[in-house]
């Protein structure tokens, strides 16, 4: 394919194709909506649906009504269990401190 052509005409294809490539990637990360990745993930829900002890785990479940509806009425058993991975707040980061809160001493009774 790049035979006949000179070294600065294979140099400057093969710079275009990598542009367009890098273009298109850009793009598709820019179109692409975060809150629906954000939604898919376990860190989200709450509650987790286990089908026995050390089994497989589903921690895809926003209340305890809905894990257990699950595990009794389609999977035919397992329990329902709060979720390791679960974080209140999806822009906390995994390892950051939690800012402390002070301890407000009781009021003296009169």
């Amino acid at each position: 394919m790049f035979r006949n052509w000179s070294a600065s005409e294979r140099t400057s294809i093969v710079m275009t194709r990598l542009l367009v490539s890098v273009f298109v990637l850009v793009t598709a990360l820019l179109v692409t909506d975060r809150s629906v990745l954000a939604q898919q993930s376990a860190y989200s829900y709450p509650w987790c649906l286990e089908r026995g002890i050390g089994g497989p785990r589903s921690c895809y479940y926003s209340s305890y009504e809905q894990c257990w509806q699950e595990a009794f009425t389609r999977l035919g058993g397992g329990f329902c269990t709060e979720s390791p991975y679960y974080r209140p707040n999806p822009d906390r980061f995994v390892g950051k401190e939690a800012p402390r809160h002070r301890r407000h001493r009781p009021l003296a009774a009169k």
